[in-house]
């Protein structure tokens, strides 16, 4: 029996990872959230859900020894690619450092570090269209990218000096059910959004700009077979390997909805990147799957969000 510590789970991907794992392997799942954050994703769900934040070392110390933690599961992140130096400045305290001190309890515990980091800005910029690996220089252009930064850097530096076991995964841009259409990032999900509410699509850029996506499903099945897998003190990406530009998903969307999609072009952003494709070599080292294409997994999320509006009478 494994048992996990999920800081974080209980958003789009930390819950869908929670689910997939409850259902495919044997494992106790202990989440902790604070106390505003809402929980509806793990409605169902077989989880000891606390609440509290990641400063709250004693109590985190607690649940570590009471629940015979395994492993500690990463996920949080106050910020999005858009944002500046102040909420850069409020991530440090409330996350980076905590998260440090949080690193060297697990290794005086020896409880593996699992950490989500960022494969769509970690890296930076590149202008050609050849996949980032693993061994890469990261080189983030964005604050967000530089806090992922920071994190993986201090992984690493507590396993040099302590020998912190860890797993540093690079995902890039999961989609599909279970995901906010009315958020602030996730460029197909606000796009269902937009198009459900009869309001343009906006595009920083001329559309040119590329991104690797994911079916959630498909990354949540990966990490389940990683995290089970006992592989220790690696970085990897997940992605598809495949890159597509925006102008291709407006493309893709007005193939699968029934309603009209509307566009709105804007000047682009400084700290958005051209193009992030990522390498899913290593990957394939250690989990063997079969990707969902990505039309098909652009059709199956809006028909979920279809069904919902329907079952919610809208």
């Amino acid at each position: 029996m494994l048992n996990l510590f999920f800081i974080g789970g209980a958003g789009f991907l930390g819950s869908g990872i929670i689910e997939t794992m409850l259902k495919t392997s044997q494992c106790k799942v202990v989440v902790l959230e604070p106390l505003y954050a809402n929980v509806s994703r793990l409605d169902g769900l077989n989880v000891t859900l606390l609440r509290g934040n990641l400063s709250d070392l004693d109590l985190i110390e607690i649940v570590l020894k009471q629940h015979h933690i395994d492993k500690v599961v990463h996920l949080v992140s106050t910020m999005v690619p858009g944002c500046g130096y102040d909420e850069y400045k409020q991530e440090f305290e409330n996350v980076i450092f905590p998260t440090i001190r949080l690193m060297q309890l697990c290794s005086r515990m020896n409880i593996q570090f699992v950490f989500f980091s960022s494969g769509g800005t970690v890296y930076g910029e590149r202008k050609t269209l050849e996949p980032f690996v693993e061994t890469d220089p990261k080189e983030p252009i964005s604050y967000y990218g530089l806090s992922k930064q920071m994190i993986e850097n201090s992984i690493q530096f507590e396993h040099r000096v302590s020998g912190l076991n860890y797993l540093i995964f690079r995902p890039s841009n999961p989609y599909g059910h279970g995901q906010n259409i009315h958020g602030r990032q996730g460029l197909i999900a606000v796009a269902l959004g937009r198009i459900l509410e009869g309001e343009p699509i906006t595009i920083w850029g001329d559309g040119s700009s590329v991104r690797d996506y994911i079916y959630i499903d498909d990354l949540t099945h990966i990490v389940s077979v990683l995290i089970n897998s006992g592989i220790m003190n690696k970085i990897i990406n997940i992605g598809s390997g495949e890159g597509h530009s925006v102008n291709q998903i407006v493309a893709i969307l007005k193939e699968v909805v029934s309603e009209e999609v509307k566009v709105d072009y804007t000047p682009s952003r400084k700290n958005d990147v051209s193009n992030i494709i990522l390498s899913n070599e290593e990957l394939y080292k250690y989990v063997d799957f079969k990707l969902t294409p990505l039309k098909e997994g652009i059709a199956l999320f809006y028909k979920t969000i279809k069904q919902s509006i329907i079952g919610n009478g809208k």
